[in-house]
Order: structure tokens, then C-alpha cells, then sequence
């Protein structure tokens, strides 16, 4: 964390908590690059603050139970501070986090960007004078791309560039157009730039992130998500790209072709959300694909890239899910050659078509089908790792666990592994081709370094 000095805002210490998935983490780095440059101070989460901010989500309720508790959490720690809740849940439903006593300043997720300003209104002596303030923007018909340039990603090794926001999908589960508005994509000169700033900056890992990746470009005119990753490939120096979460119908010909071009440039690694392996379930769940079709693109990743991760989202308990469907997705599940998967258990999303339908499945049952099916996961999982036993895989060195003492690397195909120290240069984001010698009691592989690059 950084802190500018001999300015106004540089005695004010930030903090930050960010709740969900990779464009919520994005966008916290964006945050904090735009208070830095306003001179704010900013804080790891387990020091003293002035300002706390929790980035929220709202996919399920169990994440908004996590943002609350985080906010109450906040006050405790110090209890004079000004606690800014802003990101999806602040969209969705701003009156819920407006009404708790610990929440001083609620920002929807166009509102976000102005937090600097925001805060230099409110910080103008301790304890902090005025009243709650909430501001949330609706969504315009079509919103233009927002972001904040950063060239260092706080407290982390590889760098996470937000390139996408928004989606036009109707799952009738999903609140996300809500929280985010429509598909939107950063245009590709800037994604270009974005990338060789990061990497001058001397990241080695760069992980493009989207609500609905795949669909890069569409909005925009300028071509597709393969179109881009080519792009990048021959205009940056880049040494690994690795792509969030894709839809299954965006996995397509010219995609796989450009990665496996990429050769050892492109992480071999694919989130494919499946939701359900029966079709009556998809049906109502408003996805644009059938289980089969479903299987057709994960086989044709596996055959293109037998090294690969595969993951998934899976929810379980979706309205009217009977014993019969939720075997169907058993049934998917073990057919495919997934290597991890994501459980979810179904909650109502206020406004959605979901919300309404019935019959809604007794949390029981949905705990057990999801045990379930986490246990069949860890299965493919476990088998995902010993298949890959005794090979050599490109990794990159994240951390040291101790001085002096092992570090932690990640695999292209997501593996983490741990590897001794073998002297005492410092390894730390470097990438090693790594053996993967043996499975250790905490699951994780370890792994000898071949080769340092």
C-alpha cells in the first residue's frame, strides 16, 4: 500500500474489502489507483483507518450476508471511521445497506469512480460531520465503458485488467443486468495499452476479466474476443494471458484456435459455466444452450488442450428442481471432463423471473444435493491432479510462504504448487518450469524447479 505525502487528503487513510468476483477486485484496484492519485493514504485492511470501503456483491444471499457482516466488521475495527459500502449490492439495493447504523456513504457502481470527490466532501474534520449520503445512477440505454487506469495491483503478483462490464442476458436467476447494466466492452486500442502498462510495470500474468467476457467487442464493433487475444499476442510483450469466466456458446473455433497459438503464452485453463445438466432446468433458467451442447464444448477444450483446467459454476436447488434433474446434472458432471466446479446453492434474487417461480426446494434437500455433487468435484479434481503427477508444467512464483522458506506457484492449468527454496535468490514472480512430484495432506502438489526463466 502507498501513501503520497504534502497533500490536503494524505492524512487520510483508505482501506479496502472487495466481496466477489474478478471485475469486483478490479474495480477495487481501479479505486485505489484513482485515491492515490488524489493523495489518499491507502491501508491494508488489518490496519488503522480513517475510510473503509467495502466493493459489495449481490449474486447470491449469501454474499450479501458476507458484505454486511464485513461492514459491521469495519466499524468494530475502527469505530470513528467513515464506512463507504459501494459495488453491485449498493446498486441493487441501496436502502438495505443505507439503513445500517455502521453504513456513512453508499455509491452505486457508476458512482464508484467518483469516490476521490466524494470523499474529500465528507472528510473535512474527525468525527466526520453531515448525514448519510447515498448516490446511485441508474444505468443509461447505453453507458460508455468506465475504468481507471492503475499500473500496480495491490497485494498481488499478477495483474486482473477489467476489459468488459455489463451483459445483455436474461437468466432468469441472475441479478447482475441489474447491478451492472448493459454489455459494454473497454475499446481495444485501450485494452492494448492497458496491457503493456501492466506489463512495463513488470507484471508477468495478466488476467482479462468480464461480467461476460466472451462477449468482448460485440457492443462495440470491433470484433470478437479472439480477435483481440491475437491482438495482444503479436502486440505486447505479455508473457501469460489467462481469460475469466466464458460463456459456452463464446468458446468458439477461432477462440481456441488463437489460444492454442498462443503456445505457453495462454494459461490452459477454461471457466465454463454449466448451471445445470438438465435441459427442463436450463429451459427455465433462460441459458441459450442444452446439456449436450454443453458437453460438445468442454470435450473439444479437453481434446485441444489435455493439460487444461476446466471449471465450472453449477447451481443446485433452482425452483422446481426435481430428484430427477438435479441426477441429470450428476450425470453431466461426471460424463465431462471438468476439473473443478463452483456449487452454488440457489437464492432468490429479488426482481428476477426466478424469484417467483415455485415450488422453492427445502434448504435440506439443497444441502445435500450440493454435498453431493462438492464431493464428486473433489473426486475430478483429485484425479486432475494425479494425472499430472511427474510432468512439467510453466508456473509462476506468486509467493514466499516465509522467509527464506518455500514459495507458492501457480500453473498455467491453475495448480498451485509449493517448491522449496534452493537458495537464496529471491524468486518471487518469476516464472519456473516446475516437476509436480507428490500430493501434500492440504491437497496442494509439490513440485521441484526444473528450470528459472
Amino acid at each position: 500500500m502507498s501513501c503520497t505525502k504534502n497533500t490536503s487528503t494524505a492524512k487520510y487513510r483508505v482501506a479496502f474489502r472487495t466481496v466477489g468476483c474478478r471485475v469486483n477486485q478490479c474495480e477495487t484496484t481501479e479505486m485505489q489507483a484513482a485515491l492515490a492519485k488524489h493523495g489518499f493514504c491507502l491501508v491494508d485492511w488489518n490496519q488503522p483507518a480513517d475510510v473503509r470501503v467495502i466493493n459489495t456483491c449481490a449474486v447470491t444471499a449469501r454474499s450479501e450476508h458476507d458484505c454486511r457482516r464485513q461492514i459491521r466488521q469495519a466499524k468494530r475495527m475502527d469505530p470513528h471511521c467513515l464506512v463507504v459500502a459501494t459495488g453491485c449490492y449498493a446498486q441493487v439495493n441501496a436502502q438495505a445497506l443505507s439503513e445500517m447504523p455502521e453504513v456513512d456513504l453508499v455509491l452505486g457502481n457508476i458512482d464508484k469512480y467518483r469516490l476521490p470527490a466524494f470523499l474529500a466532501s465528507k472528510l473535512d474534520g474527525r468525527p466526520y460531520k453531515g448525514s448519510k449520503e447515498t448516490c446511485v445512477a441508474s444505468f443509461p440505454e447505453r453507458p460508455q465503458f468506465e475504468s481507471e487506469e492503475f499500473a500496480r495491483v495491490p497485494g498481488h503478483t499478477r495483474a486482473f485488467l477489467k476489459i468488459q462490464t455489463g451483459c445483455n442476458s436474461r437468466c432468469s436467476y441472475c441479478i447482475v443486468p441489474q447491478a451492472r447494466g448493459p454489455a459494454r466492452s473497454m475499446p481495444r486500442s485501450e485494452v492494448i495499452r492497458r496491457v503493456r502498462l501492466l506489463t512495463d510495470s513488470g507484471y508477468r500474468e495478466i488476467v482479462l476479466a468480464g461480467i461476460d467476457l466472451g462477449s468482448w467487442g460485440k457492443d462495440s464493433g470491433e470484433g470478437t474476443l479472439g480477435d483481440l487475444i491475437r491482438d495482444l499476442l503479436e502486440s505486447t510483450q505479455v508473457e501469460r494471458l489467462r481469460l475469466s469466466s466464458i460463456e459456452p456458446l463464446e468458446v468458439t473455433e477461432d477462440l481456441l484456435s488463437v489460444l492454442e497459438s498462443g503456445g505457453e503464452r495462454v494459461a490452459h485453463h477454461f471457466h465454463v459455466p454449466l448451471q445445470s445438466g438438465a435441459d427442463s432446468v436450463l429451459i427455465r433458467m433462460n441459458r441459450p444452450y442444452r446439456a449436450e451442447t454443453y458437453l460438445a464444448v468442454v470435450k473439444t477444450i479437453a481434446a485441444r488442450f489435455p493439460d487444461a483446467a476446466i471449471g465450472a459454476d453449477v447451481i443446485v436447488g433452482f425452483p422446481g428442481e426435481t430428484d430427477e434433474e438435479f441426477a441429470e446434472t450428476i450425470a453431466v458432471v461426471a460424463e465431462s471432463p471438468l476439473t473443478y466446479l463452483h456449487v452454488f446453492a440457489y437464492s432468490d434474487r429479488p426482481g428476477t423471473l426466478a424469484a417467483a417461480m415455485q415450488p422453492k426446494i427445502p434448504p435440506a434437500v439443497v444441502h445435500e444435493r450440493s454435498e453431493r455433487l462438492r464431493q464428486l468435484a473433489e473426486r475430478k479434481k483429485a484425479e486432475f491432479r494425479t494425472r499430472l503427477l511427474g510432468s512439467v508444467q510453466k508456473a509462476l512464483i506468486l509467493e514466499e510462504t516465509r522467509p527464506g522458506g518455500p514459495y507458492i506457484a501457480l500453473t498455467g492449468n491453475y495448480l498451485p504448487v509449493v517448491i522449496p527454496a534452493v537458495d537464496k535468490d529471491v524468486y518471487v514472480n518469476r516464472f519456473a518450469w516446475v516437476r509436480l512430484d507428490s500430493e501434500l495432506p492440504d491437497r496442494r502438489l509439490s513440485g521441484t524447479i526444473i528450470r528459472l526463466e
